[in-house]
């Protein structure tokens, strides 16, 4: 099967060969490419023939497309081959307990899959990418969650703003006052941004804990790694192919 995953900043497509069963934990893909999410019409044709030629070198005839950009959603879902939507309307491995199901990101479908797929029943995902994300799965219930602009998000949007300051890119640095412009800009951005993730899981997990953190996401590296991980994450599960995995749940499942 061709497991794709649009964001919106990144495209991931993967391949896999579903198992009887599998939980999250035991999916492996044998091959991963990223490429950049395509912005206008010939970007799309572009990805599909990119994904097309990928699926014809491995021999797959199915796909599940978990996207957020409905123009590439529809691109994909009507040129790849056997294509199911890893979305809302995919059997759900958990209960929902949400207002508006379609309006809601295939990648929190993915997310709370991988989470239900992994046997966990109260778990808090944290997906950091040009969005951040946080989704509570509260005894097998997905409950909703929380979005806010991601750390690379917030500092171009302030840089592209503020008519004396330029877009940054966010770094790891110490908690140091920084004797110019843009070494202040990042920093600040950096600081503001994992301190604001690591604070509302406090706050979550305050009002709805104890819940199992899962960290994934493209600007996940912003909070360091199992080696290295960002004070009060120590505990926190990271998985950059979380929602990957979910998307091969969902697909999986759709297709049966």
């Amino acid at each position: 099967m061709l497991v794709v995953d649009v964001g919106n900043t990144r495209t991931s497509a993967a391949v896999w060969t579903p198992p009887r069963a599998a939980a999250t934990g035991d999916i492996r893909f044998s091959e991963i490419e990223h490429r950049p999410t395509p912005r206008d019409a010939s970007g799309r044709a572009e990805l599909l023939d990119a994904l097309l030629a990928f699926a014809r070198r491995h021999g797959l005839r199915r796909a599940a497309v978990a996207s957020v950009v409905p123009e590439v959603t529809a691109s994909l879902m009507a040129g790849l081959p056997g294509a199911v939507a890893a979305d809302h309307t995919a059997p759900l491995p958990f209960t929902l307990a949400l207002a508006e199901p379609a309006a809601t990101g295939a990648d929190r479908f993915c997310d709370m899959a991988a989470a239900a797929g992994d046997g966990l029943r109260d778990a808090l995902v944290v997906d950091m990418g040009t969005a951040t994300t946080f989704n509570v799965l509260r005894a097998g219930v997905f409950v909703g969650g929380l979005i806010a602009p991601g750390a690379s998000l917030a500092a171009g949007a302030l840089g592209e703003r503020a008519a004396r300051l330029h877009p940054v890119v966010p770094a790891p640095g110490p908690a140091d006052p920084q004797p110019d412009t843009h070494g202040a800009l990042v920093a600040g951005c950096y600081l503001v941004g994992v301190h604001g993730v690591v604070g509302t899981v406090a706050a979550l997990q305050a009002r709805h804990g104890p819940l199992d953190v899962v960290l994934t996401g493209g600007q996940s590296v912003l909070l360091g790694d199992d080696a290295s991980p960002f004070p009060g994450t120590e505990r926190w599960r990271r998985d950059p192919l979380w929602t990957l995995r979910g998307a091969a749940l969902l697909g999986a499942a759709a297709l049966r």
